[in-house]
């Protein structure tokens, strides 16, 4: 019996081999046993495994419908992995501009195919760059930039070629063709139609599709009609039958039968609408028939009441279209209203993040400098405490103490380093206050300033008369000067400075 990690490694295994082979399984709870073991990952190989079982939780939330929560999961992965360059962030990038996609939100969507592309070719996945390729081309045909999209067709279909991707390299034939067709300014080339009709099954209903695209290419109008027919007697989704409805009001138009192009054309329209009411249809097409049945019943002159109650259940049923279309758009806006507030709350952490580090980085460094300004006083403390001890009772002990405290005073007043820590320390303990004091005061003399920061650090005038080599009194009257200066100034801090006087 497995336990633990074996569990949970057969569990993503089998998942991934399930979505592997395409098969729709919507039951999540072998990979929520994966989450769940793999959510507090220690290594990197663990943390990769955790993202590849979100990946395929998003996946299984997009098959049921939920699309919301996939595009959290899909986000979230995106994030922990936008540092690397691992495949499985180009997969990512793959779903999340499915997602826009089919949102019909192009511009974004081609974002993402693109970041996957780019992912996929530095990684040297060249059948995941072609798929992305063909998603970026398919994405340029909805936004109708017909250029752009036979660009990246042709790129699509020379990766196929090269790398002997055949399914691919139909794919984007296939597309290319149908790309020509609908888009009439640009001429296809010869060899290239040649290729297309080539690789065209005949057998299968998108190589109807196919080979009906290229006679229209070649203006072989006569030879369309059998393969007309044959995508007509094995169309079943609505989609395939308003692209037949399309070629078809393609050939009237070129075979100069206006009426029958006006026909075709108000026929694939109206399949078209029919796909944003699908779910309406069956309802009235119920309520229709049971009209249409009970009126079967009564004579000839309630044939003008018949004609009321029709429209009146055509306006129903077009009122009903529009409610629908209007709560469809507005849940697409709150959807994308919630996607861009994640996405600002994502922003947002990140920057507060990084603002934090800063400030702690701040904080060890100045805690290095305290550490050091400590361990520099002890050790003032030590050497005269040595000397202390090792000439207690001697002749000598005031002497070499004296001597020692005059080079400190010395070292405090001529040694620059010492100074520029005395600034620091000053910055660190008062806010900045030296640096606030130059830039408020630039005029002010070196000496002043010099005077002002041994007054900052708390040294006496005793001292600090020492330091400067000066009388006590001009300490104190230049200190009782700078007081007044400061005091009369416009300065923004010279509460800060005044208060450091005490």
């Amino acid at each position: 019996m497995l336990h633990g990690e074996e569990t949970a490694r057969y569990a993503l295994l089998y998942s991934e081999a399930l979505d592997k082979i395409r098969i729709n399984n919507t039951d999540d709870s072998l990979i929520c046993m994966a989450i769940d073991y793999y959510q507090h990952p220690d290594t990197e190989e663990t943390s990769h495994y955790y993202y590849r079982a979100l990946f395929l939780k998003g996946k299984m939330k997009l098959r049921t419908g939920d699309r919301l929560a996939a595009l959290r999961i899909f986000l979230l992965v995106e994030k922990n992995l936008k540092e690397t360059s691992s495949d499985l962030l180009g997969l990512v990038y793959e779903q999340l501009g499915d997602i826009y996609y089919q949102q019909m939100n192009y511009n974004r969507a081609v974002q993402y195919f693109q970041e996957a592309r780019h992912l996929f070719r530095k990684n040297g996945a060249m059948y995941e760059e072609t798929l992305a390729t063909l998603d970026v081309a398919a994405t340029y045909f909805r936004l109708k930039t017909p250029q752009q999209a036979i660009k990246y067709y042709s790129h699509a279909l020379y990766l196929a070629d090269e790398y002997q991707y055949q399914k691919l390299s139909h794919v984007a034939l296939s597309n290319l063709a149908t790309l020509y067709m609908r888009w009439e300014k640009d001429r296809i080339p010869a060899e290239l139609l040649k290729c297309i009709e080539a690789s065209a099954r005949q057998d299968t209903l998108n190589g109807y599709h196919t080979l009906m695209d290229v006679k229209i290419l070649k203006n072989e109008l006569d030879s369309i009609s059998y393969y007309w027919q044959l995508a007509e007697k094995n169309t079943k989704d609505i989609r395939d039958l308003a692209d037949l409805e399309y070629t078809a009001f393609r050939v009237a138009v070129q075979s100069g039968h206006p009426e029958e192009a006006i026909r075709h054309i108000h026929q694939y329209i109206y399949l078209n609408d029919s796909l944003t009411r699908a779910n309406m249809q069956f309802s009235g097409g119920m309520i229709e028939r049971e009209f249409f049945k009970e009126q079967a019943k009564f004579a000839d002159y309630r044939m003008r009441s018949q004609i009321i109650q029709k429209y009146t259940l055509a306006g129903i049923g077009l009122l009903i279209l529009l409610l629908s279309y209007i709560v469809f758009r507005h849940r697409i806006r709150i959807q994308r209203e919630r996607t861009d507030h994640y996405l600002y709350l994502a922003e947002e952490a990140k920057t507060q993040y990084n603002s934090l580090m800063q400030t702690i980085t701040a904080q060890k460094h100045q805690e290095s400098m305290l550490k050091g300004l400590v361990s520099n006083r002890f050790e003032i403390i030590d050497r005269l405490g040595k000397n202390y001890y090792e000439r207690e009772g001697t002749s000598s002990q005031q002497s070499s103490i004296f001597q020692q405290v005059r080079r400190i005073i010395q070292d405090f007043s001529e040694r620059e380093d010492i100074y520029q820590e005395l600034e620091k320390n000053v910055n660190i303990c008062h806010d900045n206050a030296m640096e606030k004091l130059r830039t408020d005061f630039p005029k002010m003399k070196a000496n002043d300033i010099r005077l002002l920061c041994y007054i900052f650090v708390g040294f006496s005038p005793q001292i600090i008369s020492l330091f400067m080599k000066d009388t006590v009194a001009n300490i104190y009257a230049r200190k009782s000067r700078l007081k007044s200066r400061i005091k009369t100034s416009e300065s923004l801090h010279k509460e800060l400075f005044l208060g450091l006087f005490e």
